[in-house]
């Protein structure tokens, strides 16, 4: 992504904190597939998924599952009456591309990832388009939770607000996210959370099969930003720019140039 993104810490949160947006476990985790969506059930797993990557949400909080909420997270391995539900997204690409996840069906038995795909599909005939759109915004290490269709996230919940609020589109569907109707209708929604809109488009071959993980790379993936013309603030930078013509010049210099050096000593970082 060459813009730049909205990025708002929230108040009180510790960015500093360290996590990755991948699990680091050694062992394989287990989900049990319910029919909507997987659930993870070991405390321990339940861990795991949401500390590293925020994976998932609560099935009786509004997000955060409430064993992380507790003090002695670290030492309560034991199953808690609340489950964490993983998205169908989340779950295929936990468990065949990263490979951290076991996916059960309810008697018990192994998933295989040909026998997940028809499942997921046969929920929502658009998965293999969500499922590349999933990977490729992991790809760039956003956390993606769901919400919209999804919106994204630096490092988590738990420290920023949402950059993004994702639409997907597959194959164009006859540009229907580009009539101005829609748009507007978008933009308001993510507005008032004080989000960008992130369009991606997914080229998928008309003759497309996906008879194996790796033909997930066949899909092309475009995408574009919407974000609203702030007049407000549009006269407020032209007003200031008037007021301070060598800041203003500093803050253009420096689109083009990483970093500038003045008086030898001194640098402008935005």
């Amino acid at each position: 992504m060459i813009f730049s993104p909205n990025v708002k810490s929230k108040k009180g949160a510790n960015t500093k904190w360290h996590t990755t947006p991948f699990p680091t476990v050694d062992r394989q985790l287990t989900g049990i597939f319910t029919g909507v969506s997987v659930e993870v059930c070991e405390n321990a797993d339940i861990i795991e998924l949401y500390t590293n990557g925020n994976y998932g949400k609560g099935t009786k909080s509004r997000s955060t599952p409430q064993i992380m909420r507790s003090e002695n997270v670290t030492h309560n391995p034991e199953r808690n009456e609340e489950t964490l539900a993983l998205s169908l997204e989340e779950a295929f690409f936990l468990s065949y591309y990263l490979k951290v996840l076991a996916i059960n069906n309810i008697q018990g038995e192994r998933l295989e990832w040909f026998e997940m795909l028809q499942e997921c599909e046969t929920i929502n005939r658009k998965f293999v388009c969500n499922l590349a759109a999933y990977i490729y915004l992991k790809s760039k290490c956003w956390i993606v939770k769901s919400g919209f269709k999804f919106v994204i996230y630096r490092k988590g919940p738990r420290f920023y607000h949402a950059s993004f609020a994702v639409s997907i589109s597959c194959n164009n569907e006859a540009c229907a996210h580009l009539v101005v109707k829609n748009i507007k209708g978008l933009q308001r929604i993510a507005e008032t959370s004080d989000k960008d809109i992130l369009l991606l488009d997914v080229n998928k071959p008309s003759d497309f099969q996906m008879r194996s993980l790796e033909d997930i790379s066949r899909l092309a993936i475009s995408e574009s930003v919407i974000r609203r013309f702030n007049y407000a603030a549009f006269v407020q930078n032209k007003a200031q720019e008037k007021l301070f013509p060598l800041y203003a010049f500093s803050v253009h210099l420096y689109a083009y140039i990483p970093s500038v050096l003045v008086n030898k000593s001194v640098y402008i970082l935005l």
